[in-house]
Parts: C-alpha cells; structure tokens; sequence
C-alpha cells in the first residue's frame, strides 16, 4: 500500500510539472469554463470568477519569494487552472451523501445481518473510498482537458457502490 502511494504521489506530481510546462492552460481553463457553465448555475460561475482570482494569489503568496520570482509567470494559469478545477470538485460531495444513505437503506432492509463477515469486501470498500481523492487530484493536474462529466461519473459510481459495501459489510457484533 505504500508503494502504491508514493506511486500516486509521483504521477501527480509528474501531471502538475507537466501541467506548468505544457503552456496550455489557459485554453484549459477556458475551455473547462465554457463546459461548466452548461452545468452549473450562473450565480456559481460568477461566484467562482471572483473566488479563483483571489485563492491564486493567496497560493501565490505561501510561496517563498524567489520561487515566486523565478516561476511566477509560468505557474499563474496552471494554478489557477487547478483552483478551478478543485472548486468544481467541490460540487461532487453529494455523492457521498447519496452512497451513505443507499448503503443504511440496503443494510436496514436486510432478511437477516450478514453472519459472516466479508473481509475482502469490507477492503475492497476502504480501497475504493481511498481512490476517490486520488482520482479527483489526478483529475485536478492532468495536464489534457477531461469532462467534467466524467470525472462526475466515475466518482459518483465509486462513492456509492463503495459507501454501500463498507455499510453492508462492516462488521457487527452479534
């Protein structure tokens, strides 16, 4: 497990170099933009034009000065692409809402608990909820243009099926 950690937390650190380099993201955003703003409401885009500006140039501002002198130019539209994109992110958490309720209507209509419990299931479930953050940072980095559609998708149809399997198969006292 941690070497599939540190797997991770070298792709996407590699996705936000190349991200930085690439040069494209302002055409991101753009694009990204025109794309979400299909989706959400207006008062959300416009509260999110107004929020990305200012969380950038806090980023900016965390930074030690002569990183911000050297990178700054090249880095401004890669954060503020990845500003962006964790901010329509955001908007994925009622996924998880959804996935708990599912996972305690499934476990409270049950004939009978389950006698034996599902050891293999039961981490299948944790690993599951466990990809979803680095589904969402890969997604955040990834130096190519990716629907937001499907990024909705996949984080949806993993949050509830492994919501409900950690609920179904938790183990219980009996």
């Amino acid at each position: 497990m941690k070497l599939l950690s540190i797997g991770a937390f070298m792709l996407l650190l590699a996705a936000a170099a190349s991200l930085v380099s690439g040069g494209q993201s302002k055409q991101f955003i753009q694009q990204s933009w025109s794309r979400a703003s299909d989706v959400l409401p207006e008062r959300t885009m416009n509260g999110m034009g107004s929020m990305i500006p200012a969380y950038t140039e806090r980023v900016f501002l965390l930074m030690p000065l002569p990183v911000r002198e050297k990178f700054g130019g090249k880095m401004w539209n890669a954060v503020e692409l990845m500003i962006f994109r964790l901010l329509l992110a955001w908007h994925l958490v009622p996924a998880f809402s959804i996935g708990f309720a599912e996972g305690q209507w499934a476990r409270a209509n049950q004939k009978g608990l389950v006698k034996i419990h599902s050891p293999m299931r039961f981490s299948l479930a944790l690993g599951g909820l466990a990809m979803i953050p680095v589904l969402v940072l890969l997604w955040v980095t990834a130096p190519l243009m990716v629907p937001i559609n499907a990024l909705v998708s996949c984080v949806f149809v993993l949050a509830i099926l492994s919501l409900r399997n950690l609920i179904v198969h938790a183990p219980t006292q009996f």
